[in-house]
């Protein structure tokens, strides 16, 4: 059984992992806003509680410059969520969970939702910002690859929770098609993404979920229109002020600002999965600090998934096998050649739906510093991961 996904509302979506036939769902109309956005197997029961998690172990041949790594074995991650349908309108959901990517416990969620019409909800607490459907999506056991790309953690900073509030919105257009948007009021990015960032402008060293900085909110919010099923075109966007203006009432500094832009798509083109993301960002630098920092960076991914076996075996029943090929980079510093990094990786997947996944990937990266020196860096992977 899933709760509602990232696209901003549909019904709820009959799939349970643990049980023969779909538990019984009374509290939400059909077609009408169900529960908070979590898109994952769970116990329980939406009436009342449901909760679950997942956990993800890596164990690769890792090489840097011709160096291997020593740490061959990693937990990817583990995550863990409960909601709670306090009333026919009004659910709460926690959600935290340690990640590799972002090597810190994150908060996901600790967040109320009340539902004011049929396909409206408002929300607030810590969730997860509107930036790309990857930021609102991204559990380890549906995902193709062992790690998420550049763009999502090195520019969006998957998973960036957020303190604030905000409203959802999910309908049904004349066409078939769904569109869906979500409008937050949040605590946005702090200086971390400068002054905590020695190798330049680091817009994940800026996250911060737990109080705004400055007192002034950021504004996110995301656009998606949904055709069918398996396409989607999202946009979104988070714009505030990052750096403190007054200590102890006198003033310290200009109000610098950051802008942060993601376009997202999937489709299904002969029966190649296709999905992509690009991200844009514009930062205020203090004066003085050009050289060093960026005022602009960028990056973009392209995924390619096609389905090899369905089942893998005949006695295989409810598994599948998968083949991905994804290309990703993103550039630290539009102003300079170097101070980028980009990366080409292929996993064989073998799923056993919806439980769990094990992977068997390959990647290539160069990284480039300030000055364009080249370190290329390769590995081979081998993952899995698991709802529980």
């Amino acid at each position: 059984m899933f709760l509602l996904g990232p696209g901003g509302g549909g019904t709820v979506q009959a799939a349970p992992p643990r049980a023969a036939a779909p538990p019984r769902v009374t509290t939400h109309e059909p077609g009408a806003y169900p529960a908070l956005p979590i898109e994952s197997p769970y116990h329980g029961t939406l009436d009342g509680l449901a909760f679950g998690g997942y956990g993800e172990l890596r164990f690769a041949e890792d090489r840097e410059a011709g160096v291997s790594n020593p740490e061959w074995f990693s937990v990817g991650g583990v995550n863990g969520f409960v909601l709670a349908h306090l009333h026919p309108r009004i659910d709460l959901v926690g959600q935290a969970g340690w990640d590799r990517g972002a090597d810190d416990f994150t908060l996901e969620r600790a967040e109320v939702g009340v539902r004011v019409s049929r396909s409206m909800q408002a929300h607030a607490g810590i969730f997860l910002a509107p930036l790309g459907r990857t930021n609102l999506v991204h559990d380890a056991p549906s995902y193709d690859f062992a790690e998420r790309s550049l763009v999502a953690t090195q520019l969006i900073g998957v998973p960036n929770a957020e303190l604030g509030i905000g409203m959802r919105r999910s309908a049904a257009t004349g066409n078939g098609s769904k569109l869906s948007y979500e409008v937050d009021l949040v605590t946005g990015f702090d200086e971390g993404l400068v002054m905590d960032s020695p190798g330049g402008t680091r817009i994940p060293r800026g996250r911060n979920n737990y109080g705004d900085n400055n007192g002034l909110p950021a504004l996110a919010w995301r656009v998606a229109l949904c055709p069918a099923p398996e396409r989607e075109l999202g946009l979104s966007a988070l714009s505030g002020q990052y750096n403190k203006t007054d200590l102890n009432d006198v003033r310290v500094d200009d109000p610098r600002w950051i802008h942060v832009v993601v376009a997202d798509a999937m489709s299904t083109l002969a029966g190649v999965r296709v999905s992509g993301e690009a991200a844009y960002a514009a930062i205020d630098v203090p004066k003085g600090l050009g050289p060093l920092f960026a005022e602009r960076q960028c990056g973009g991914s392209v995924e390619l998934v096609r389905t090899l076996f369905d089942p893998v075996f005949h006695g295989w029943r409810g598994s599948r096998l998968t083949a991905a090929l994804r290309a990703d980079a993103v550039d630290f510093d539009r102003g300079i050649q170097g101070d980028s990094r980009s990366r080409l990786s292929a996993s064989l997947n073998i799923y056993h739906r919806p439980l769990a996944v094990t992977r068997f990937g390959w990647y290539y990266e160069i990284r480039r510093d300030r000055f364009n020196n080249p370190t290329p860096l390769a590995g081979v992977t081998l993952t899995a991961a698991s709802y529980f």
